[in-house]
């Protein structure tokens, strides 16, 4: 900035200090009342990348029947009480719910018209029998056989089960539908759960524990919305008799979870961060004007925050848990400035020996969190705003009203008396000594960095906690479901077209990992093409001799058993009149409820979901059949966390290159010197280096967050180095060591509170932080000096 502008500001502003500092009041005002009208959420979308790949899975869970469900499990505490008693206490609970929060509930199940609409469902097993299984019925057309079988049917008539058996034994004399039973059983067990129904409703296979599943308006992305159908969910159960206890499974429980625990976070660190301030103000500076320099940074988050609300209309919880950090960030200003006016006096001349320094170590720091505006991620464009933002501001305070509310004068006690802190440690410590073994440590940090491995998958930022973990696990011991399927997604515009690609991918994916490994609505209904092929070859295979050869083989053996003529004649009107070739049944409520699992609508488009184990050697060979086949994607956590992974990594890539080129820039155009420009890179250096290698000492993996953190790193400890070195360069006597001292130590508060977050992701980047800003500062106190005195110019004036 040119002298005579800023002497005319610094003029204007001490003529009119009590006006500017009264719009400050009002300003701080108004945005302390802004506070109650922000809303914040951990929407996870906010922190994901806008990848094609990423978007759709995103979409589909958003849009599917998954992210709308909640599983209410009630279990019996002892065995003094009946499954009759859960049945009541589950009918009591279900009729007790009434909020337009909840759109269906499925707990009881009307058994009366299933066997009628199976008996129905089967008269179109003629267009469901592949050729295939036609020529193994070939194979057991013969009188031994159909004798045993006759005799089974007599002894199943024997039975207690007889009325409910028999209609399909009649239909279906020969077996002929077995496999398409056992694909209907395995649909209907898609999820997992090992269910039975007792009396209409869903009990577990020792009949202990009744299920019940919620399907709601509110998807489990939405903050509030979850923290609303959860409360209310959670105050039914209350009402529940002693001896049941009852669960909550769902994703909402996580959102609710984690937004409850990044809130006590942020409360905790914001407390620590304040006592600390406080603590590091009464020990050291101990004069009463210095509370300016922690109140700035308190002013610029609060003035930041609401303006990014009136920006971005949805605040993430994740970027004003960085509030802390950003807090001890922006301070280091005021803390340049301050040493300066109580060391050299706030005249001009002070001003101008300090504003370059702070307005390009600023700039260093804001060029890196800039570099997320160039992100797709959404949650990182307000945080780059969040951070610039505030980071101009309190520059702007530290550089035009600070100076102005000072005075030069040292106040008994204060840190300012004693500005005779040696630059030189130790003047025994050999200069290239220490240069050695600090060349030992990187080179010992590096080696370690090399063996980091990245961890992408995303529950890992779940803090859920014990309660809930035990919850599930309790769930999983009663109902199974424990490892999610993965899910292969056909689409289609029209529901015939989806039917037909969906059967086409459901052929191919069982040749390759299986059929019994890929659960497809295509098993039991496929697409109109492969039906009308199938019924042309059922229709060929029953031809009337082979019609008249089975009539007669039933009449002969079923004669023995006193079967009546007409005992099988539905199955003898399915070889004669099978039925038409339709889209799908309709009014079968079975069929329907089966398809409500697998048919997604989705605007004009049709979806079809197949389920298969998520395992790496499964999501590879489908993938394979997946670019076979436009308009079909697959969901899994294994592959959306790669996803995420690989969309994530090729933007760091550019915006690290982007953060550390921007940060050499502006440290070269201020020194105007390579060699001090590399100087000034030396607490860069250091940090990653100690980031990586204490990060694999303690045996943590490297993270999105993590990379997050380092890259704040560089913009943090660039100043360390920029600051350093100009005044290992111009000798200005404006308290330089001990202003980068209380800066890091200020910052270090700011980080260190993130070590005691109980939430992984604010845990995570509190430990990158740490260790960054530790290594940036000590080897920009004992580093650059050292390697500065070897470098200088022979007629530079040593230190």
């Amino acid at each position: 900035m040119p002298t005579d502008h800023l002497k005319q500001i610094n003029l204007w502003i001490q003529k009119n200090i009590h006006l500017v500092i009264g719009l400050l009041a009002l300003i701080i005002l108004c945005s302390l009342i802004g506070l109650k009208f922000i809303k914040c959420n951990n929407d996870i979308e906010l922190m994901l990348p806008s990848d094609p790949s990423v978007q759709q899975s995103m979409n589909f869970l958003r849009e599917s029947n998954f992210s709308d469900k909640l599983i209410i499990s009630l279990k019996l505490k002892d065995t003094q009480h009946t499954a009759a008693e859960l049945i009541l206490a589950t009918d009591q609970l279900i009729n007790s719910i009434h909020t337009p929060l909840v759109k269906q509930i499925i707990g009881n199940i009307s058994t009366s018209n299933f066997m009628q609409e199976m008996i129905f469902f089967l008269e179109y097993s003629p267009q469901l029998f592949s050729p295939a299984n036609l020529f193994k019925l070939q194979l057991s057309l013969n009188p031994a056989e159909i004798k045993e079988r006759l005799g089974f049917i007599y002894r199943q008539s024997l039975t207690p089960a007889s009325s409910f058996t028999l209609p399909f034994l009649q239909i279906d004399p020969l077996n002929l539908n077995s496999e398409l039973l056992n694909s209907m059983q395995k649909l209907s067990q898609a999820s997992g759960y090992a269910v039975t129904i007792n009396n209409g409703h869903l009990l577990s296979q020792d009949g202990t524990a009744s299920m019940i599943i919620i399907k709601t308006s509110v998807l489990l992305t939405e903050g509030f919305g979850s923290r609303k159908i959860v409360n209310y969910l959670q105050e039914k159960l209350r009402q529940l008799p002693d001896y049941i206890s009852a669960n909550i499974i769902a994703g909402h429980v996580h959102t609710v979870k984690n937004e409850d625990i990044i809130k006590k976070d942020i409360q905790l660190t914001s407390l620590i961060a304040a006592l600390g301030f406080i603590l590091l103000f009464l020990c050291i500076f101990r004069d009463p004007r210095a509370m300016i320099i922690f109140f700035m940074p308190f002013v610029a988050v609060l003035i930041t925050t609401n303006i990014a609300f009136l920006i971005f209309k949805n605040l993430s919880y994740f970027v004003i848990g960085l509030s802390s950090v950003i807090a001890g960030i922006t301070i280091d200003y005021g803390i340049y400035v301050y040493m300066a006016v109580r060391k050299a006096g706030n005249s001009l001349t002070t001003l101008r020996q300090i504003i370059k320094p702070v307005v390009f170590g600023a700039l260093t720091t804001i060029s890196v969190f800039g570099a997320f505006f160039f992100s797709s991620v959404r949650g990182y464009h307000q945080m780059a705003f969040f951070a610039n933002f505030a980071i101009l501001l309190c520059m702007g305070f530290a550089l035009f009203i600070l100076p102005h509310l000072i005075k030069n004068e040292p106040a008994p006690n204060t840190v300012s008396a004693s500005q005779k802190f040696p630059l030189k440690f130790n003047l025994k410590t050999p200069d290239k000594l220490i240069l050695f073994f600090w060349g030992i440590l990187i080179l010992v940090m590096l080696g370690l960095s090399a063996k980091l491995k990245f961890n992408n998958d995303i529950t890992q930022f779940d803090a859920a906690g014990n309660d809930i973990i035990q919850s599930e696990e309790e769930f999983h011991n009663t109902w199974g479901g424990r490892s999610l399927p993965a899910i292969f997604v056909t689409q289609a515009p029209t529901l015939d077209d989806a039917y037909e690609l969906n059967t086409a991918v459901y052929l191919d994916a069982a040749i390759a990992i299986g059929k019994d490994n890929f659960t497809s609505f295509a098993s039991i209904w496929p697409g109109k093409f492969y039906r009308k092929v199938n019924l042309a070859t059922w229709n060929k295979f029953w031809s009337p001799a082979n019609k008249n050869n089975i009539e007669k083989l039933l009449a002969k053996y079923g004669q023995p058993y006193n079967f009546s003529q007409d005992a099988f004649s539905p199955f003898t009107r399915l070889l004669n009149s099978p039925k038409t070739v339709e889209t799908e049944p309709v009014n079968l409520a079975f069929f329907d409820q089966l398809k409500e699992q697998f048919v997604l609508k989705k605007g004009a488009d049709y979806q079809l979901l197949s389920f298969f184990p998520d395992k790496d050697e499964y999501i590879a060979k489908l993938s394979k059949i997946k670019q076979r086949y436009p308009g079909t994607f697959l969901v899994s956590r294994k592959n959306f966390s790669d996803q995420v992974s690989r969309a994530l990594s090729r933007e760091f890539s550019f915006l690290s290159f982007l953060a550390l080129f921007a940060t050499i820039f502006l440290a070269a155009l201020l020194l105007k010197n390579l060699r001090l420009t590399v100087l000034a890179m030396i607490p860069v250096i250091t940090s990653l280096a100690l980031i990586g290698g204490i990060t694999r000492l303690t045996g943590l993996t490297l993270n999105i967050p993590a990379i997050i953190a380092s890259m704040v790193v560089v913009g943090i400890v660039s100043d360390y180095g920029i600051f350093m070195v100009y005044y290992c360069k111009y000798k200005y006597q404006t308290g330089t060591i001990i202003a980068v001292t209380l800066a890091a130590i200020t910052t270090l508060i700011g980080t260190g509170v993130l070590l005691f977050a109980q939430h992984p992701i604010l845990f995570s980047i509190g430990i990158t932080l740490t260790t960054g800003v530790s290594a940036g500062y000590l080897s920009s106190l004992v580093i650059i000096p050292a390697l500065y005195r070897l470098w200088k110019d022979k007629d530079e004036v040593p230190l």
